[in-house]
């Protein structure tokens, strides 16, 4: 199979997947300037990821592949007729191929990016974990499959994704060497298709350029980086002493490594994107094209889409009139509870966003949230509250109980996407404990660092909208400008409540704004959304491994929420504000003469440092991973296994006699996969790398995998099967063995470079029930004969 070859089936599954998704999306989104179509794709991920989730628990295999894209198809049918009954079937096939176009935009970047490096690597990041997950789903019976690195027990992971990522590979008959790379591909097309029709749709409604508000959202959303990039290499403009002097403060402050990383991070020729989420100590926070590059399956970074599904579906909320209450109930409870659902059994981190945005949207939405409940329960819930236009302690009071109700609506939306995930969190979430307060917080440097940008952007939007440009005065630029600096100077002398004392008004702001500045719309509630969620990680914190640095998974799965939301923010607010600034004042000439020119200024130069600085990231990632490869002779390539096959052919030969040997080849018309999990040893991996490879390219479920099980199982039950492991290879005691592989109902032992390295590795072969039933070079695999082991019973005389 051509990389040609798969990359065009994929493309023709997700462009039946939008046409499929349509009518749903159309009829979610009418107003929306292309029928809703830059939202069909993730419609459509989600039915079928949510169908064949359910399908699974019961039975899973190409069959199920079949069911879900059947449902999709059915659903988009049963769409279809409705949106005729509402005259809504007149779609735009022109927007409708314009949006499938900047989907592919996406999807080719990424393709781009992975073709110069498409190894499945077990280092600098988890794509081991991932290839397994969806090597076991692949295998899998049903759904949970058996965990692939903890042999005879379902897996604790979220396998939503590999579950999509395999009904892909079923019905596009894709080998599952290229999966990973091209389904990547696929998600990054999906978040830059809906920022760019969310961010299109929003500013066309206010009045500006679709087009422009739509780039400006892709590039916030998916290309834009974060600020610490150009202070680094500010800073090695400095001279040497200066440069180690401040620069501590754009690294973890006790890097080894400093002032080394200083200069390498500085200059263009030594520039690495690595690094680049490593500002704030104890914690990771990335920006979704980081993540893409990074490119693991994790579902903090391929569900980024989904969450601009999310704030769509709390924009046509937004939209509905009062008088269509079963409309906005359905967007809520039916669109965001859904969405819910499927954050829950992809990324439960994010399951809390479709919730909050489902509060934030009641909140700012013009009905009142208890117009929701028909009659006159909902009139008497209303009335609680005094009319908010009678005074100022009313009009507080008014607001507080608007605020009480979203809160209540919002979590009975978390309560449709609980049940909606409800296999899954009730039987495989990974173990947790809980919420805790107050874990170690940001300095004002370090989350400006980061998040610089974005506040100076957001920053002089709200000032833009206390006073328009074009009715400012020097003396209102000077007193924002003074505010800011207060703010920054305040944040700077607290020490770590920086952070708070730096984005708490932000959040204060745009929620004034929102709530009462009739300048401010739809993108001054994502500024509450996006920084609020930066906030949050301030706050609180999961208690979630590794326990000992309290912010280290929260970080990583939250701070990624948090940009894109703010994305969407930024592309409306900026063409927003290069509109304001065109409009003031058409040409230079009339620039110079008006007497807002110190705003028009102001605003110009702030764009131009946060487009400046948010944009370098993304050409330094294309200059290193993409041009600087080709350049060098490197073969363009999706095979994420080829690697493997040159630097482990001995190892690999024997992966692929070994899945032949044992598993039986299941076809449903031109659908074919392997099936059959019986369970065997290998070496466990105590660090990453090339460990565990049998069990994470095969899908087979070893007895001891990767050390991120003591995640999923604590330590002990991990630790006891690394022992139990190293016994099997080890031991000289027949009936010492028998028992372990009976334990484990192991029925073949591997023995390959790995396993000699670490182990001792005993006569396997002189003990009964044990043969070699493969020998190469690097590799001799033995089968187990459960009924000719030694008799357990019976005390060997051997030597320990």
């Amino acid at each position: 199979m051509s990389d040609a070859a798969v990359v065009l089936r994929w493309l023709v599954l997700y462009g039946a997947f939008l046409v499929a998704a349509l009518p749903i999306a159309r009829l979610l989104f009418p107003s929306a300037p292309d029928d809703g179509a830059g939202f069909a794709i993730p419609i459509a991920t989600v039915v079928v990821t949510m169908v064949a989730f359910y399908v699974g628990q019961f039975s899973f295999g190409p069959w199920t592949a079949l069911v879900s894209v059947a449902a999709l198809v059915a659903l988009g049918a049963v769409g279809h007729r409705l949106a005729q009954r509402r005259g809504l079937a007149d779609y735009d096939w022109n927007r409708v191929a314009g949006a499938f176009a900047v989907f592919t935009v996406g999807f080719g970047f990424v393709l781009a990016l992975r073709s110069m490096n498409p190894v499945m690597s077990g280092w600098g990041g988890e794509k081991f974990l991932h290839t397994g997950l969806l090597n076991a789903v692949l295998r899998a019976e049903a759904l949970p499959p058996e965990d692939m690195w903890y042999a005879g027990k379902p897996v604790r992971y979220y396998y939503g994704l590999p579950v999509f990522n395999a009904v892909g590979a079923f019905f596009t008959n894709t080998s599952v060497e290229y999966v990973h790379n091209v389904a990547l591909a696929g998600y990054f097309g999906t978040l830059v298709v809906g920022a760019y029709s969310l961010c299109g749709w929003m500013t066309r409604d206010r009045g500006y350029s679709r087009r422009l508000g739509g780039a400006l959202g892709v590039f916030f959303v998916a290309f834009a980086g974060n600020a610490v990039t150009i202070v680094r290499f500010a800073l090695g403009q400095l001279p040497r002493d200066l440069a180690v002097k401040w620069g501590r403060a754009a690294f973890n402050l006790n890097r080894s490594d400093y002032p080394q990383i200083l200069f390498e991070q500085s200059s263009l020729s030594s520039w690495g994107w690595w690094d680049t989420r490593y500002v704030v100590e104890g914690t990771l926070q990335e920006f979704p094209l980081y993540s893409f590059v990074k490119a693991d399956m994790h579902g903090h970074t391929v569900t980024t889409g989904f969450l601009v599904l999310s704030a769509a579906l709390a924009y046509a909320y937004v939209q509905a009139p009062m008088t269509a209450r079963k409309r906005r109930a359905g967007l809520l409870f039916g669109g965001l509870g859904t969405v819910a659902g499927y954050f829950g059994v992809t990324n439960t981190w994010s399951l809390p966003s479709a919730v909050g945005m489902a509060w934030l949207a009641v909140v700012y939405a013009g009905p009142h949230p208890a117009t929701l409940v028909p009659g006159r329960v909902g009139e008497r819930v209303q009335a609680v509250a005094p009319n908010r236009d009678e005074s100022r302690r009313s009009l507080v009071l008014a607001e507080a109980w608007r605020t009480v109700l979203a809160a209540v609506v919002a979590a009975g939306v978390g309560v449709v996407g609980y049940v909606l995930a409800s296999p899954f969190l009730l039987a495989s979430v990974p173990p947790n404990d809980g919420i805790g307060l107050l874990p170690p917080r940001t300095t004002a440097a370090g989350v400006l660092l980061i998040y610089g940008a974005l506040f100076a952007l957001f920053a002089m939007y709200l000032f833009t909208r206390l006073s328009a440009v074009e009715d400012s005065s020097a003396t209102d630029v000077a007193k924002a400008l003074g505010a800011v600096a207060v703010v920054v100077g305040i944040g700077a002398l607290v020490g770590d409540l920086g952070a708070i004392v730096v984005l708490l008004p932000v959040v204060a702001g745009a929620w004034l704004a929102m709530r009462f500045r009739e300048s401010a719309g739809f993108e001054a509630m994502l500024v509450v959304g996006g920084i609020g969620l930066v906030l949050a990680m301030e706050l609180v914190h999961a208690k979630v491994h590794p326990f000992e640095l309290a912010r280290w998974n929260t970080t990583l799965k939250v701070a990624i929420q948090g940009w894109v939301f703010c994305g969407l923010a930024a592309g409306p607010i900026a063409t927003i504000l290069v509109g304001d600034v065109r409009d003031s004042a058409p040409s230079l000439a009339e620039i110079r003469q008006s007497s807002a020119a110190i705003a028009m200024t102001a605003v110009s130069v702030v764009l131009a440092v946060v487009l400046v600085s948010s944009a370098l990231f993304a050409p330094l990632v294309v200059a290193t991973d993409v041009v600087e490869p080709y350049q060098d002779g490197v073969e363009p390539s999706l095979d994420g296994y080829a690697q493997h096959r040159a630097d482990h052919p001995q190892e690999v030969a024997a992966m692929e006699w070994f899945e032949d040997e044992v598993s039986e080849t299941q076809s449903v018309l031109w659908m074919e996969r392997e099936t059959g999990t019986p369970p065997f040893v290998e070496k466990p991996g105590l660090s990453r790398g090339w460990q565990n490879p049998v069990s994470t390219l095969t899908g087979l479920p070893t007895v001891a995998g990767w050390f991120h099980e003591t995640g999923y199982r604590g330590d002990a039950p991990y630790y006891q099967r690394v022992d139990d492991v190293g016994i099997i290879y080890e031991t000289n005691n027949a009936r010492s063995r028998a028992v372990l592989l009976d334990k484990h109902d192991v029925q073949y032992v591997w023995v390959g470079p790995l396993e000699r390295e670490e182990y001792d590795v005993g006569s396997l072969e002189s003990d009964p029930g044990i043969e070699a039933a493969y020998r190469n070079e690097a590799v001799t695999i033995y089968e187990v004969h459960h009924d000719e082991l030694v008799n357990q019973s019976t005390e060997i005389s051997s030597s320990p």
